[in-house]
């Protein structure tokens, strides 16, 4: 039924309830019947007329609206108003929204997703994204482009002197200065921490210009670095400086990957040639730094697979009788036959590999003890052994090499530790403690290639040292080189005034030998006596004075 009808009927039904309502009262006030009462007849009447007005204006509403529909059959036809044979109508219906917070949060969203908060400059994954974008654009042109890691020198210690506050405000000003230098098409970005990228495309047709153009740009960048800590209002008491590496690529014939891992591998050139400077990547770079991976991920297994070995070159005493040997580890590669120690200490020293690596020498060496000890005409001989910094500064260094000792059953007497200058150097204190913790074992030290690192007179006085080792630079000058010969004439005397033994590394010559001899060392140790050689190979006639001059 329609509203119209349904109106209709309810001014019908009203007004027939108000007739039915006079009429009854009328009757019962002349019968006298009280079957309802008057005042209930009255409350009818008034709902009953209520309902009547409501009515009315509802039929008045209803008729401006359908007045105005059919005014509108048009706009009422687009808007899908329709009527039914029952007279029923469609009515449509429509909510307005104001989308501009939800527009609001989808700028923020999309700023924490491709930017640095701190300094409003692109991200790593929008950056990345860029630079994929670049890749695949330089293979469809023939003009190279340029990816360039730009990191701040001794950054840290703007954070440890002035503070994380000071540390932000320097970021946010070198972006700024870095970003006035740029061009707009151009995607200067922030990796994290101290660390910018600078993608520039479009450089030039060929490899000489563009990596000329890129070199006039990281210039550019690197006097914007040094300009930023000016406009600081405190002003750093250290010059914060910049370096930077570079890598160039076109025609497609690099991936995202190989991109920033060449840009990384330059910048790691750059700092360390001291900073403050650039480097361009090459070839070469990568070929050494893939070969340095690759003996790193050997040098993992080379322990589980009982690759490392230990070689002894004999020390002898002025009569050129052996009194002892130095453990030198050996690496015999599979592939690579012996690997030289100058290629993977620095390596496992860098790595921490030096920890389980040193405690196998300390270990195999004791043995080594343990068992000529139970040989009458070995058990005389002394065991040196070199301890990396990095061993020494453990805090169970003391306990392992105890335990050891007991578990080898290693005489602790024919034990020396050398130790270099460079371990001296860092936490005075400490370094004699544990000296003199193992001392008190009955191991003696011997301070290695002496004069060669940051000699001091002063650790000579208080540290509990036994020997002093001349370094084989000086040893092999002594007889052209008149400074070297004043060093090492000056060294044996030192150490006779102090006590302290001294012995001279890398003897090649009968001549150098016999220098030493005149000039007071009674301790040698080199090719002349003997190379380093497995302990099978050392034969029981060396014991004796190998060496009769």
């Amino acid at each position: 039924m329609s509203l119209t009808g349904l109106l209709s009927i309810t001014r019908r039904y009203a007004l027939a309830g108000i007739l039915a309502g006079l009429s009854t009262t009328a009757a019962g006030s002349v019968v006298g019947s009280a079957s309802v009462p008057a005042l209930g007849w009255a409350v009818l009447a008034i709902v009953v007329i209520a309902c009547m007005a409501l009515a009315a204006v509802g039929g008045a509403w209803w008729d401006r609206r359908r007045g105005g529909r059919e005014r509108a059959d048009s706009s009422a036809d687009k808007a899908g108003l329709a009527n039914d044979s029952d007279d029923m109508v469609s009515l449509p219906c429509g909510i307005s929204t104001d989308i501009t917070e939800c527009h609001a949060i989808q700028e923020s969203n999309y700023r924490l997703t491709f930017y640095d908060p701190l300094t409003g400059l692109p991200n790593r994954r929008l950056m990345l994204d860029r630079l994929e974008m670049v890749v695949k654009g330089s293979r469809r042109t023939d003009r190279y482009a340029a990816l360039m890691f730009i990191d701040l020198d001794n950054f840290k210690l703007v954070n440890d002197t002035q503070g994380l506050y000071q540390g932000d405000h320097l970021l946010r000003h070198v972006a700024k200065h870095l970003s006035n230098v740029v061009r707009e098409s151009d995607t200067l970005a922030r990796l994290g921490g101290d660390e910018f990228v600078l993608l520039i495309h479009d450089l030039a047709p060929n490899q000489e210009q563009a990596a000329h153009a890129a070199e006039g740009v990281a210039k550019k960048l690197l006097t914007c670095i040094l300009e930023a800590q000016q406009d600081q209002e405190q002003v750093l008491t250290l010059p914060i400086t910049g370096s930077i590496g570079v890598t160039l690529f076109a025609d497609g014939e690099i991936s995202v990957e190989s991109a920033m891992q060449q840009a990384d591998m330059a910048l790691q050139q750059a700092k360390g040639a001291g900073g403050n400077t650039l480097r361009f990547f090459n070839a070469k770079m990568q070929a050494t730094v893939m070969a340095r991976v690759h003996l790193e991920a050997d040098l993992h297994q080379a322990l589980a697979r009982d690759e490392f070995r230990l070689h002894y070159q004999v020390q002898v005493d002025s009569l050129s009788c052996v009194t002892g040997v130095e453990a030198l580890i050996r690496w015999e590669h599979p592939q690579r036959g012996m690997v030289s120690p100058g290629m993977f200490i620095p390596l496992a020293e860098k790595n921490r590999l030096i920890l389980p690596i040193g405690y196998w020498v300390l270990e195999t060496a004791c043995r080594q003890l343990a068992a000529w000890a139970r040989e009458p005409e070995w058990e005389r001989l002394s065991i040196a052994v070199n301890v990396s910094s990095v061993q020494f500064h453990q805090p169970d260094f003391v306990a392992r090499l105890q335990h050891i000792l007991e578990e080898t059953a290693a005489n602790p007497h024919r034990l020396t530790l050398e130790v270099t200058e460079s371990l001296l150097m860092d936490d005075h204190q400490r370094v004699r403690t544990i000296m003199l913790r193992l001392n008190q074992l009955g191991i003696r030290f011997a301070l290695d290639d002496f004069g060669t690192g940051y000699s001091s007179l002063n650790y000579l006085k208080r540290l509990p040292l036994d020997e002093l080792k001349i370094d084989q630079a000086f040893v092999n000058g002594v007889l052209d080189d008149p400074v070297d010969a004043a060093i090492v004439q000056a060294t044996i005397t030192l150490a006779a005034s102090l006590g302290l033994d001294v012995t001279a590394e890398g003897v090649e010559t009968e001549a150098q030998h016999q220098w030493l001899r005149a000039h007071g060392c009674e301790a040698f140790q080199g090719y002349l006596f003997g190379r380093p050689q497995p302990v099978t190979e050392l034969q029981v006639d060396q014991l004796s004075c190998i060496y009769d001059a």
